[in-house]
């Protein structure tokens, strides 16, 4: 998700970038050097990837929220106006 204030992407978004970056990595290192995946960074790219996701998941029904109060707002002025 875009933030349209600044033009950058929310944190969730960078951190299942980084996270999906990282997994790539090391799959390919797996597959070049013909060994299995090491279990500690294989479980930090998971974590990585569930927490990004997490935060995501936070920052989108934040922003839904945010949207639907200044709706409301909106909506609020305008019958007071009338």
């Amino acid at each position: 998700m875009t933030d349209n204030k600044q033009g950058v992407l929310s944190f969730g978004s960078m951190t299942l970038m980084v996270g999906g970056l990282a997994l790539f990595g090391l799959l390919a290192w797996g597959w070049v050097s013909g060994q299995e995946l090491p279990l500690w960074p294989a479980l930090l790219v998971a974590g990585v990837n569930v927490f990004g996701a997490f935060r995501l998941v936070q920052e989108t029904k934040a922003k839904r929220a945010a949207m639907e109060a200044a709706a409301a707002e909106a909506a609020q002025k305008k019958r007071k106006s009338k």
